[in-house]
């Protein structure tokens, strides 16, 4: 990092924030590249959070907190028996018996700061190839705060090898409920998974209307639920907040896939936008060519 660029942003935590208008956007580089706040204070009304507040405080990037968003990369969610089969040959990400290996290696590093300023910071983080992924690879991060009361974040991958590298990506967003959230995720299809497919997607829905979730915090649900729901030309959500006054739209041009997931009893909801259906990569359509930037955006636009 270059603290000469960095004084006026960060703290003594390598907290950056950044400002525009009344909103605040607060990054951890070294947990994971995770947006660690999302508030908006604007007058007389009380502060508003649109994220779950992160606590930087004894924080474990291997068993991290509900709480923030991170990026995903270069996969999302996990493979059967922690295994991805490409192309000719299997990928042992983890131990096939051990626990699964959830959203790849990035949200389990430090990245390093590369430009900030008061409402943009580009983060970065290099791989070495490794038994678990061998192949070399690169991705930044870019976190703007616009004038239209919305943050955008883009990652762009480059893979580094001389051969094609599976790759998937997408970000993990923990939206609080505060008082009442109604959530409306545009999709053309759902995938829920079944008993015998240790959470994965395993029997396909066609839907002809958008899927509406209404979630009180005083009666939540005591089911704990994750349904895969293909987007059709990019991923929309809205989440709506009556009593607050507030909405978060989402968007994301480059998924064909988002991830709606709630923890049972937990005071949050998932929306994660990603380019891929959770357990698999195809070859033909998820493969970074060599030396060839990839590109996905997640924009929240923040009323």
């Amino acid at each position: 990092m270059r603290n000469s660029l960095l004084s006026p942003h960060h703290d003594r935590d390598g907290i950056v924030t950044l400002r525009r208008g009344s909103l605040e956007a607060q990054l951890h580089p070294a947990l994971g590249a995770r947006l660690g706040r999302l508030r908006r204070a604007d007058g007389p009304h009380a502060p508003f959070d649109y994220i779950v507040p992160l606590e930087a405080h004894g924080f474990d990037l291997n068993r991290w907190q509900r709480a923030g968003c991170f990026p995903m990369l270069p996969f999302t969610n996990k493979f059967p028996r922690n295994t991805l089969a490409w192309t000719d040959a299997n990928v042992c990400v983890g131990e096939p018996d051990g626990p699964a290996w959830l959203h790849g290696w990035g949200l389990r590093s430090a990245w390093s700061v590369e430009r900030v300023s008061d409402h943009h910071c580009t983060l970065a983080r290099a791989f070495a190839a490794t038994r678990a992924w061998p192949w070399t690879w690169r991705a930044h991060l870019a976190v703007d705060l616009d004038t239209l009361d919305g943050i955008t974040l883009t990652l762009v991958v480059v893979n580094e090898s001389e051969r094609p590298m599976p790759l998937g990506l997408g970000f993990h967003p923990y939206f609080p409920i505060h008082g009442a959230a109604r959530a409306t995720v545009q999709a053309t299809a759902i995938w829920r998974p079944d008993a015998a497919s240790d959470g994965l997607p395993a029997r396909h829905e066609p839907l002809d209307s958008p899927i509406h979730l209404d979630l009180q915090r005083s009666a939540l649900p005591g089911d704990t639920f994750s349904w895969f729901c293909e987007t059709g030309a990019g991923a929309h959500a809205v989440i709506d907040y009556p009593e607050a006054g507030r909405r978060i739209t989402l968007t994301s041009p480059q998924a064909s896939q988002l991830v709606m997931h709630f923890r049972a009893g937990e005071a949050y909801l998932c929306l994660e936008p990603c380019t891929h259906l959770a357990g698999t990569l195809d070859p033909l359509r998820d493969a970074a060519m060599p030396h060839t930037p990839v590109e996905f955006a997640m924009r929240l636009q923040l009323e």
